[in-house]
């Protein structure tokens, strides 16, 4: 999740055809309300996979029963209608529930890109894949929903709200273990308002900043919940 200071703010989700599921969501819809922030969905239809079922001859490999049979346009566009009607359906109910403002907005293009390059006052929360989620599942089963809080310090000015939203998550008992990437020395005020008793801070000082090492920590992610400064 990528964070910027000021109030009034947004969260972006975006939701393609893998989907997210509902411990996700929940997580999601607590962050905004602890927060006070609105959450906008967006849906999004990948382009590139639309002209990989154009060519002839191209398959799929089912993830029940392991079958190949061919990948088709149809194919895609059934699941993305079941996909977005099923998220948007659990995303109302745990907005509501939650008195969380949501709005959807349809765009095209892949997860990642099209998501960093929304302008506007923007936060944007990445939901992890299944297969990093089938990995967290075999980890006992924790009382706070964020067992692994990973937050990333690049010394910019919104380091503080990185540091502030944490707090808040730790201090909402959202969170338990927090793993502190820093790109340079540390500032000792900030470890000091993130420590409550019974938590668990870990500090690593020599985080790369460069496009391929943030990128990789998004889609390889070992959290719970990964925030990082809007302008690393």
């Amino acid at each position: 999740m990528t964070t910027e200071a000021g109030k009034g703010r947004s969260i972006l989700v975006p939701i393609d055809l893998h989907g997210i599921n509902r411990e996700s969501l929940e997580i999601l819809v607590r962050i905004a309300s602890r927060l006070n922030r609105s959450l906008l969905g967006l849906l999004l239809e990948d382009i590139r996979l639309q002209q990989v079922a154009d060519l002839p001859f191209a398959t799929e490999i089912t993830l029940i029963g392991g079958q190949e049979r061919s990948l088709l346009r149809d194919h895609l566009s059934q699941r993305h209608s079941l996909v977005t009607t099923d998220t948007r359906r659990l995303l109302n109910e745990l907005a509501d529930r939650n008195r969380v403002e949501l709005s959807f907005e349809s765009a095209a293009g892949a997860r990642l890109h099209t998501a960093l390059e929304r302008d506007g006052h923007l936060d944007i929360f990445f939901p992890a894949r299944q297969r990093w989620q089938l990995v967290a599942a075999t980890r006992p089963l924790a009382s706070r929903p964020i067992q692994r809080l990973g937050i990333v310090l690049a010394n910019t000015e919104q380091d503080r709200s990185v540091v502030e939203t944490a707090r808040v998550l730790l201090q909402a008992e959202l969170a338990s273990e927090v793993y502190v990437l820093s790109v340079g020395p540390l500032d000792r005020t900030q470890i000091e308002m993130l420590y409550r008793p019974g938590s668990r801070i870990c500090v690593q000082g020599n985080l790369s900043c460069d496009p391929a090492t943030i990128a990789q920590l998004i889609r390889q992610s070992s959290y719970d919940l990964l925030l990082l400064p809007g302008d690393c």
